[in-house]
């Protein structure tokens, strides 16, 4: 066995016996040393700039890790790959299928080759040698295609797994969001419809709404808008447009309580007094009638801008 096989055996071992083009020429090997190897048969191209050594059988984990050595860094098995690299019941290992960022790659027809704008909104993760989106941005790629039953039930899955929660889940869901992003408004909606199994939190509530607000082609927010009267402390709001005093309230349980309610009409009246539009939203509206939610934040804003 030469130096260069005997350096590369560690990496093909733990890459299916695949090595790319780049771990090559880490090994020390040349152009020169991969065509022999070629014509002699020790080798064979599995993809384009990769290469798999000849002997051990190829399975499934081969054909997908091959496409996305070759794509290089950032590139990453995802949607139903993923799903059945992370053990997701219900999601055999079929067609491979990878996301690689926006401008780089072609379609080919024996993969299923998704680009995206915002990968470096997740995270990687490597599953038994392999790249893969992490196990919430899988379930948001998901529900780009899958029923909001089959989407349950795969979240249920990831949640009894502990390999994925509310607060992740939600999370990822806003910083995805944005209007026509495919998956967004089908998880939203299951998690609308399944987080009442627990506490939703005041942090939970506010993320869904922004996502819901980006998701229907609205601006960001601002989260946590601290409002001033010249030197007076006026109120912290959940949400705001600050540029045209607009104000989100949510009101989650423990605005159910007298006391807090108490706490809350002042405050709103002095936002009210201070020139404010003030919006406040229940749970309860926004599970059930998400539509209603967006129409009043429009028009507070058409109407502000108007003023």
């Amino acid at each position: 066995m030469s130096a260069l096989d005997h350096d590369l055996l560690p990496t093909f071992a733990r890459q299916h016996w695949l090595a790319s083009a780049a771990d090559i020429r880490r090994a020390g090997g040349t152009a020169g040393a991969i065509d022999r190897r070629l014509r002699t048969g020790r080798w064979e191209l599995a993809d384009r700039g990769v290469y798999r050594l000849v002997g051990p059988p190829a399975t499934w984990r081969t054909s997908l890790l091959a496409p996305i050595l070759s794509a290089g860094p950032g590139a990453r098995a995802s949607h139903f790959a993923a799903a059945a690299l992370h053990g997701f019941p219900g999601y055999p290992e079929t067609t491979p299928e990878l996301t690689i960022p926006r401008g780089r790659g072609r379609r080919r027809p024996e993969l299923r080759v998704h680009t995206s704008t915002d990968l470096d909104r997740s995270n990687l993760v490597v599953v038994d040698g392999i790249p893969v989106t992490d196990v919430a941005r899988t379930i948001l790629d998901l529900a780009r295609t899958v029923s909001d039953q089959r989407l349950a039930r795969t979240i249920e899955n990831a949640r009894r797994a502990k390999s994925t929660d509310w607060d992740r889940l939600i999370s990822t869901l806003a910083h995805h969001a944005r209007s026509g992003r495919p998956g967004i408004r089908r998880l939203r909606r299951v998690i609308a419809k399944n987080a009442h199994r627990r506490d939703v939190t005041d942090s939970d509530f506010e993320l869904l709404v922004i996502a819901l607000l980006l998701e229907s082609g609205l601006p960001e927010p601002v989260l946590h808008h601290r409002v001033m009267d010249g030197d007076r402390f006026v109120a912290e709001v959940d949400l705001a447009y600050p540029s045209l005093r607009i104000a989100i309230e949510l009101d989650g349980r423990v605005h159910l309580d007298e006391e807090v309610r108490e706490l809350d009409l002042p405050r709103q009246n002095d936002l009210l007094l201070s020139g404010w539009i003030v919006l406040r939203f229940t749970w309860r509206r926004f599970r059930e009638r998400p539509e209603s939610l967006v129409a009043e934040v429009r028009d507070a804003r058409r109407r502000a801008m108007s003023a």
